[in-house]
């Protein structure tokens, strides 16, 4: 996210992807939610991702670089097991002078003990780039700060590229369910669906040419949801076929009456996105 961060904060953001959406339509949704406009800023930002040979992302490392606003900026996110459709990654987040990393503090995090030594030997490549438009509303309800971020851009590795559509909604402090319920709520006045995929993901999947629907097929309620998820994404096509496979191996009778008809169009039915988050909630609590 775009946050002025303090060093090893826990970033917790629930992410809803978007088909043929703009600043405007988020803009209408919040306002039908709240019943007030929220301002909103829009900044173009470029994004450069290291890695070496796929290490990083096997450990769950993403490291970049960022330029917005005439500034660079180094970020380096750990993940986390993702719970109820909601990201957490410890972050990292400082200013630097050039587009270069700065090595030296990277040697001073408490990285994975397989990352430490291409640190170390300075081995970092630049292996993918993005750009995309952030549009920003920060919601401020009921004593829960919320960051609001419109990404409209592409993923770019080698002349291929995935487009990249996606409202994130961060934590900045506050109830962690009042944020679920945000997003929930502005999630069913938009054609949106439960996002999965990081820009870390998309473009790891591009350098390996990897579609999602070649994934080992899930086992369980949860990963069916991821499945869904990523069927939707255009990354996979998107793929209505494996989504409406998805959708039944989740075995929810009542969304199947609801979305299959929809989904087997390729559309994106509107509470598609809250169904699979409260879904993923109930998954959570099942095997908690």
């Amino acid at each position: 996210m775009n946050r002025v961060s303090t060093p090893d904060t826990i970033e917790l953001e629930l992410k809803l992807g978007l088909r043929d959406c703009d600043p405007s339509k988020v803009s209408d949704a919040l306002y039908c939610v709240l019943g007030r406009v929220i301002p909103r800023r829009t900044n173009l930002l470029q994004n450069v991702y290291f890695d070496h040979k796929g290490l990083l992302h096997r450990a769950g490392v993403a490291i970049r670089t960022r330029y917005v606003n005439g500034s660079h900026e180094m970020t380096v996110k750990i993940r986390e097991p993702d719970e109820a459709g909601l990201s957490q990654r410890r972050e990292w987040n400082f200013p630097i002078n050039t587009s270069s990393l700065d090595y030296a503090y990277l040697e001073s995090l408490d990285l994975p003990v397989s990352v430490v030594p291409v640190i170390q030997d300075r081995s970092l490549d630049v292996v993918f780039q993005n750009a995309f438009e952030r549009t920003d509303w920060h919601v401020t309800e009921d004593n829960c700060d919320v960051m609001m971020s419109l990404d409209l851009g592409a993923v770019q590795v080698d002349g291929r590229e995935s487009q990249v559509s996606e409202l994130e909604l961060e934590l900045v402090s506050g109830d962690v369910e009042k944020l679920i319920l945000l997003g929930c709520e502005v999630s069913e006045r938009l054609p949106a669906f439960m996002g999965v995929i990081s820009k870390a993901e998309r473009g790891d999947r591009l350098i390996r040419n990897a579609d999602p629907m070649d994934d080992p097929v899930p086992v369980s309620k949860e990963h069916w949801l991821h499945w869904l998820s990523r069927a939707l994404d255009p990354l996979s096509g998107p793929a209505p076929d494996e989504a409406i496979r998805a959708l039944e191996a989740v075995g929810d009778h009542e969304a199947i009456a609801r979305y299959y008809d929809c989904l087997k169009r390729g559309d994106l039915p509107k509470g598609l996105a809250r169904w699979m988050i409260v879904q993923s909630l109930e998954s959570m609590n099942e095997t908690s």
